[in-house]
């Protein structure tokens, strides 16, 4: 028992695995009658954010670059594969050619990036999702208000239909482990000489340089990497509420999206999951309940008080805890006269 401890404390990859596992217990709660499929759905919509927030912390965390366009690229997932299935393709190919369009504009992006920077940057991608946002709302394929999805056929076998309560838990499931593999996926990244280049580059691009780092390549790297992720959690959205809206996708979702990344812990995988419970999930799954149409009142002066007490994320709370425990530890030995070791 104890060497499996240490395997899972000592391997990042297992701890995702096992929160993967832990979560995916939200799927059978509402079949046994234990929480409501709404629980659930509030529960789906984290799990897409967490994804859109890893992309986004790639970009902002470890590349020190910004985006105010992630909502367009979320709405190009779940529009996108709409449009696609509904010219009658296979959701598969969908998915693909989703990716591949918005992976075109994210190197447009990440080529445009290089004439300009910090601010000048979050402006110009305000722009792009703005666009995107109007194009949505404008151009007749997209429906005007949306596109009904539909029940999503895998492999032109397995028809899901979210209508139906044990195959709303199935495409639950299938969030969830997306949601694992795309947190392997992006601790993969950030571990490998394409993360370290990345970390090189946010803190000084000239000497990134000087070391032999294209900032065109990483550049690149970043956008795209983050737009991708944006792009999977808008087609998660779309597999599981089979629904995608051309309004959703506008400033105050990628600015919602920024604050659960800060809120969470930049740096942190685990924090973009805290980040979002706190930000999106904490309102709707406790306080609504509690203090109704003030909750978000309420929320709004958590995160101010979480960004004024941890400005690196609330993930670091667990850290002054095991600190916390370590003292009293420590002075309850001292009353017994036992000598702290180390």
């Amino acid at each position: 028992m104890t060497s499996w401890l240490k395997k899972i404390q000592q391997s990042p990859r297992l701890q995702f695995i096992l929160f993967g596992v832990l979560l995916s217990s939200m799927a059978i709660l509402p079949l046994l009658g234990v929480v409501r499929s709404s629980t659930m759905s509030i529960y789906a919509y984290i799990i897409i954010y967490t994804v859109v927030a890893l992309g986004l912390n790639l970009l902002l965390g470890f590349s020190g670059l910004i985006s105010l366009g992630t909502a367009g690229f979320m709405g190009a997932g779940a529009l996108g594969i709409g449009v696609f299935m509904n010219m009658g393709l296979p959701f598969e190919l969908a998915v693909v050619l989703t990716l591949l369009v918005s992976a075109m504009i994210g190197a447009f992006i990440g080529l445009f990036s290089l004439r300009v920077n910090s601010i000048y940057l979050a402006i110009a991608t305000l722009f792009v999702g703005e666009i995107l946002r109007q194009i949505y709302s404008q151009v007749a394929i997209f429906g005007g208000e949306g596109i009904n999805i539909g029940p999503v056929r895998f492999f032109g076998l397995i028809e899901l239909n979210r209508s139906l309560r044990p195959e709303r838990s199935l495409i639950f499931l299938i969030l969830v482990i997306v949601l694992v593999v795309m947190m392997i996926v992006a601790y993969n990244i950030v571990k490998s000489s394409t993360g370290r280049a990345l970390m090189a580059m946010s803190r000084s691009e000239n000497a990134a340089q000087a070391m032999g780092v294209s900032i065109l390549k990483y550049r690149l790297t970043a956008f795209i990497t983050a737009t991708l992720f944006a792009t999977i959690g808008g087609i998660l959205y779309g597999i599981y509420f089979q629904d995608a809206p051309t309004r959703q996708w506008d400033l105050n979702l990628s600015l919602f999206l920024i604050a659960m990344v800060v809120v969470g812990g930049i740096k942190s995988f685990f924090g973009m999951f805290l980040g979002v419970f706190i930000v999106h999930g904490l309102s709707d799954l406790f306080l609504k309940d509690w203090l109704g149409d003030v909750s978000f009142i309420f929320s709004g002066v958590l995160i101010i008080v979480v960004i004024l007490f941890y400005p690196y994320g609330t993930v670091h709370i667990w850290v002054d805890f095991k600190r916390f425990l370590k003292y009293i530890k420590s002075k309850i030995d001292k009353r017994k006269g036992v000598t702290p070791r180390g």
